[in-house]
């Protein structure tokens, strides 16, 4: 990457607001993931959204080329996917429509604060991905939210965003790979979590940031959000190609390098799927 991703630079800002703001926006069951999220990126522990950068920048202009206006970001740890959404409007090109959906106003407020630095206003709703209901979208896009959904979920996730795709839209999705994976498992045994809290207190070290949060508390924070981090696992790409074929829609599959991430299990076997899907009688379609 010759350039900082999108919204790298507002990175330190953002992740001071999600911490002061999860204490009362957050419930018991996502306040360490979404206090702590912010420090995982700034701090090096975590690639998040940049680990797509490529797939993500192509494919989101793509879309904007082709005349995409309004748009669904499906689920938000933070401003991370809404970053490239702007950037690939660019502040000359033409005004998006952008909708944020999420379970927790946390992540919404750190997208309607990232928007609002860049000029630009923004639709949020805290709301269940499986009951959303709105106007078709010219784009929507998901970035490892699958993961949070066991496969029945899963299904229906992606068949709601058919159902929200306007003729001649696209689909844009990320997700981790991970074959021969449990179904579901634990994301850090106690030792993992234990090595994570080490290493990020080194970081925050070594941060020209350390002031932005105090060391217990990130240390407790990344306890927290160690022992409850679980994942609904895609084992085989021919199951996650399957979920959109069975929404009637055609998904375009590519396979990424994994970039590794906050342990050392997070290489193995690993994969980085991004997925464009458009329905299936008009994927010639713009």
């Amino acid at each position: 990457m010759n350039n900082p991703p999108p919204g790298m630079s507002e990175l330190p800002e953002m992740a001071a607001l999600a911490l002061r703001l999860a204490d009362t926006g957050c419930s018991d069951a996502c306040r360490e993931y979404h206090a702590v999220w912010g420090f995982l990126r700034l701090f090096g522990r975590l690639p998040a959204v940049t680990a797509d950068h490529g797939f993500l920048s192509r494919s989101i202009g793509e879309a904007v080329a082709a005349g995409a206006r309004r748009v669904l970001v499906c689920g938000a740890a933070d401003h991370g996917l809404l970053a490239y959404v702007l950037a690939a409007f660019g502040p000359t090109g033409p005004r998006p429509d952008v909708t944020v959906i999420d379970l927790c106003p946390t992540p919404l407020a750190v997208c309607r604060a990232y928007a609002g630095l860049h000029g630009v206003a923004i639709a949020t709703e805290a709301t269940d991905a499986l009951r959303f209901r709105a106007a078709p979208f010219d784009l929507i896009l998901a970035h490892n939210v699958l993961n949070f959904f066991a496969p029945e979920g899963r299904a229906e996730l992606v068949a709601r965003w058919g159902a929200l795709l306007a003729p001649g839209g696209r689909i844009v999705s990320c997700t981790t790979l991970k074959p021969g994976a449990a179904p579901m498992s634990r994301r850090f045994g106690p030792r993992e979590a234990e090595g994570l809290a080490r290493r990020l207190a080194a970081d925050r070290a070594d941060s020209p940031h350390a002031g932005l949060i105090a060391e217990p508390r990130l240390l407790a924070l990344a306890a927290g959000f160690a022992a409850k981090r679980v994942s609904w696992n895609v084992t085989r790409i021919e199951e996650l190609e399957g979920y959109f074929v069975q929404a009637g829609l055609h998904p375009e599959m590519s396979i990424g390098r994994n970039p590794g991430g906050m342990t050392r299990t997070s290489q193995g076997k690993k994969q980085r799927i991004g997925v464009v899907a458009r329905h299936a009688q008009g994927s010639a379609a713009k």
